[in-house]
């Protein structure tokens, strides 16, 4: 067995929102609203001019497997 002093893997890259306004960096949203089971809406505020803007995440159906 090998110890390993350096990590090989990177963390992947926080998503970055850009103001449709002024092109500031957004680093996260204001708030964020569990919709339902496959859907997360987030509110975003530029700080540089107070554009505001949502989005929403939907994610894929959980696929159940038969075999239990």
């Amino acid at each position: 067995m090998e110890l390993r002093t350096t990590n090989s893997r990177k963390p992947a890259p926080r998503p970055v929102r850009e103001c449709a306004q002024c092109g500031e960096t957004i680093f996260m949203p204001e708030w964020s609203e569990h919709v339902d089971d496959r859907r997360v809406r987030h509110l975003w505020q530029c700080d540089a001019c107070g554009y505001t803007f949502e989005t929403t995440v939907c994610f894929a159906p959980v696929v159940q497997s038969g075999a239990d």
